[in-house]
């Protein structure tokens, strides 16, 4: 990592701190001053907090994102690291360490801030501005928001509006207020007067509705609503197919990963026989050089085009919005979808991320000779080069592999119920 993010991050506490410092010398001020109770000096102090306490917001939201990216960083750092020196349980641990790192950093933020792609169309962005109603509702939401109440309340205090007798008396206030409501008469010679016009409302309000159940629009909803339930029944039953392919299959993709990590030199070195093509002279007998990729015992797995299957009926244009819709709510299915869907579509990347034999011969023919002869020092650099990157690959692999356990585990809980839910359920069957 770059000493930029660590200057961000010591920017913002720097700005964070300037800002708490310049709230306090604003409510000192006011007490000291004894600024005057007025509608005008209440207004503009709460817009001053209201300022102070979105761009505290903001900065609180930025530092999180620092301090997050920062850390994960370091730990795919210290993943790669773990690979390279074929330690699989550490590099797992530090996985799961960024998954944690993920889940808390989205519970601590609050949402102010948020990134998105600089490459949009003018032409889009101009379509999708708010319209008049749009943006007054979100202004109003703004208006009646948490900031904006703590800043209110932060200007009465400073005004000493709610110190001392003032809270006495809007507490009594209030008390007058509930005990007038809890105190309510009802009149039954009133209520009985009322009643012709109740039942000539009741017998308006079916008119009413019957303009929409029995209308063309009532109709048309009802057709879509029935086409959409069997869209996402599909989907359904789709992640369900899901969860049993990864169940029948993640043992024998954990032993590829096993056997990528134990033999990674031995791969790097097969790589660099196929590139360079004095590599044998450079070398000589140095290291053992299988004769050919399928000498190394790589795990064929035979069905992956069921999951490419899955996963690109998922993706489908007709179904991938009720996919979004199933897969939002659990964080795990969510991350999965979110992250590995698009890699998962093919079924020739399928076989290089789970390291079966047909992924790894893809990935030596990929390899082209070189049309000149390497040096020593050339050699030395490329195979450090070379280690890196594929440690680096397994790395963020293994990361696969664990949304995948993670989605599993996940559907099980979300799909099927547990013992204590079907119990609960015979015991109501029952009462009926």
């Amino acid at each position: 990592m770059k000493f930029s993010k660590i200057f961000k991050i010591i920017l913002l506490l720097i700005a964070l701190v300037l800002l708490l410092f310049f709230r306090e010398i604003i409510v000192k001020s006011v007490v000291s001053t004894n600024v005057e109770v007025s509608q005008g000096n209440l207004y503009a102090l709460t817009f001053i907090f209201w300022l102070e306490i979105l761009f505290l917001l903001v900065i609180y939201d930025l530092v999180i994102i620092e301090l997050s990216s920062s850390i994960s960083y370091y730990l795919h750092e210290l993943g790669q690291l773990a690979v390279r020196i074929k330690k699989a349980e550490l590099a797992l641990y530090t996985i799961r360490m960024n998954y944690y790192l993920l889940r808390l950093s989205q519970l601590l933020r609050l949402g102010w801030v948020t990134y998105g792609s600089g490459e949009k169309s003018s032409v889009w962005i101009g379509l999708s501005k708010l319209s008049l109603t749009q943006l007054s509702l979100n202004i109003f939401r703004i208006i009646i928001s948490a900031p904006m109440l703590l800043a209110f309340l932060s200007a009465c205090y400073s005004l000493k509006i709610l110190r001392g007798g003032d809270i006495t008396y809007y507490l009594s206030k209030f008390q007058e207020f509930l005990r007038g409501i809890l105190q309510i008469k009802v009149n039954i010679g009133d209520v009985f007067s009322s009643l012709p016009a109740l039942v000539a409302l009741m017998t308006i309000l079916p008119t009413v509705f019957f303009f929409y159940f029995y209308s063309q629009k009532r109709d048309v909803r009802k057709i879509i609503g029935k086409e959409n339930s069997q869209y996402f029944e599909e989907v359904v039953l789709l992640y369900e197919k899901l969860l049993i392919w990864i169940d029948h299959h993640i043992y024998q993709i954990s032993e590829n990963f096993d056997h990528v990590i134990n033999c990674q030199d031995s791969i790097v070195e097969e790589f660099l026989k196929k590139e360079i093509p004095n590599y044998i002279s450079l070398t000589g007998k140095q290291y053992y050089i299988p004769k050919r990729i399928e000498d190394f015992r790589f795990i064929e797995i035979t069905d992956l085009s069921e999951l490419q299957e899955i996963i690109t009926k998922l993706s489908s244009d007709s179904l991938v919005k009720f996919t979004r819709i199933f897969s939002v709510k659990r964080f795990d299915i969510w991350y999965l979808y979110f992250w590995e869907f698009h890699s998962l579509s093919k079924i020739e990347e399928i076989e290089k991320l789970f390291y079966t034999q047909k992924g790894m011969t893809s990935k030596l023919d990929g390899r082209y000779t070189r049309l000149y002869d390497f040096t020593q020092e050339q050699l030395e650099k490329k195979r450090k080069e070379e280690q890196l990157l594929l440690s680096w690959s397994i790395y963020n692999n293994l990361e696969l592999l664990y949304r995948l356990k993670r989605a599993s585990n996940s559907l099980r809980a979300y799909l099927y119920s547990s013992r204590m839910e079907r119990l609960l359920l015979k015991a109501l069957n029952k009462d009926k």
